[in-house]
């Protein structure tokens, strides 16, 4: 897969396909952290040519459809005040001019979400090279993020891009042992992630709903609590790999909303109660000169005395002596909710592309790089 860093760029025209996917209420932008993560990039490529339009969606707009809340006029404008330069916002792609424009939401355009070869080719045809910089989009086969990116004379991975897949492809490499932690309500929708990291890892710590629906499979009365039973024979045969964390402590309530909890061992979980939150012992996967993967809290973090497992995990994995990658919109926000992200080894800017990659699946936008 070819580097941003490896592509000539002197005065040539260069399209760049970020995700500037922010909150933005009331035309103010709540959260800049994706802007400021794709700024290295833009002026990475402003200092060999002054030809650059970046291509983004913003929001779920009915393709054909202008809709001003979903344009990226706002972000458009905290361009400008941190470049210091102007920025056009055009709205067809014909209109893309000399100098730095920013495309309108890409997804006000028909066929970007069914891979139009016609969007594909106007997109690729209207620039020297193509830079494909959204990691958290490469699990879309769409016009911006597939097509164009085959289509284009020339087209590579941007840094943010290419930094992602050589650090996850690093951790899945076995080069180094690895210890993953994975959490969330359900095992179901982290089947295919449990699975490829218990092929490639030393030990797998579960949490989080997860974690109920393991420990039921492991016969514990796990009281009230919410779990799968259709995942339970799945979870045993992954429990019969020896790779398996359970927890032996859990925080109990009635309900999540009780404001009352208990700290019990696994065993002693009472039939009206529920497991919301776990402790974590960080001896179980304190390893020296190991990698480490996270994705997914521990328990109910959002509320304070369901958030111990996960503000524990935290701490542990920001003073741990080994890489830490971590990654998914509920891991993220833990992290800044209880850290700093730069306390991280690194920290994926993806949700679903990241979960999918750490599953094994090929991801359509890193296997349309490896083509050109």
């Amino acid at each position: 897969m070819k580097s941003l860093k490896d592509v000539e760029l002197t005065n040539k025209s260069v399209g760049l396909r970020v995700d500037l996917n922010v909150p933005i209420d009331n035309g103010e932008i709540v959260s800049s952290d994706r802007l400021s993560a794709v700024l290295p990039t833009i002026i990475f490529i402003l200092e060999k040519t002054e030809n650059l339009c970046l291509i983004s969606h913003l929001g779920r707009p009915k393709e054909g459809h202008f809709d001003e809340s979903l344009s990226l006029d706002p972000i458009r404008i905290w361009f400008e005040k941190r470049l210091n330069r102007n920025i056009s916002l055009i709205n067809s792609i014909d209109k893309v001019n000399k100098g730095l424009n920013i495309l309108e939401n890409i997804r006000f355009f028909e066929g970007e979400s069914s891979n139009s070869d016609n969007l594909a080719n106007l997109l690729a045809n209207k620039f020297d090279i193509y830079v494909m910089e959204a990691f958290a989009t490469a699990h879309r086969k769409s016009a911006s993020t597939y097509g164009a990116i085959l289509q284009a004379k020339e087209s590579c991975a941007g840094l943010l891009f290419h930094q992602e897949v050589h650090k996850l492809n690093l951790a899945l490499s076995m080069t180094k042992p690895l210890i993953s932690i994975v959490g969330g309500s359900k095992v179901s929708t982290k089947l295919a992630v449990l699975k490829n990291l218990l092929d490639k890892s030393k030990k797998v710590l579960v949490g989080g709903g997860i974690a109920n629906t393991f420990l039921k499979a492991a016969g514990f009365d796990i009281g009230n609590s919410i779990y799968e039973e259709s995942m339970l024979s799945i979870c045993e045969k992954m429990l019969n790999t020896d790779k398996v964390i359970l927890p032996e402590r859990v925080i109990i309530s009635e309900s999540p909303s009780s404001g009352e909890s208990f700290f019990v061992d696994v065993s002693d979980v009472r039939s009206e109660m529920m497991i919301l939150d776990l402790e974590f012992k960080k001896e179980s996967i304190s390893f020296v000169n190991h990698m480490f993967i996270w994705n997914g809290p521990l328990g109910i973090f959002e509320i304070d005395i369901f958030s111990k497992g996960t503000r524990d995990l935290v701490k542990f994995l920001e003073e741990i002596q080994g890489e830490v990658i971590a990654g998914g919109g509920e891991t993220i926000y833990a992290i800044n909710k209880f850290s700093n992200q730069k306390k991280f080894s690194y920290v994926s800017t993806a949700g679903g592309a990241f979960i999918e990659f750490i599953s094994g699946k090929k991801l359509p936008s890193v296997v349309a790089l490896g083509v050109k």
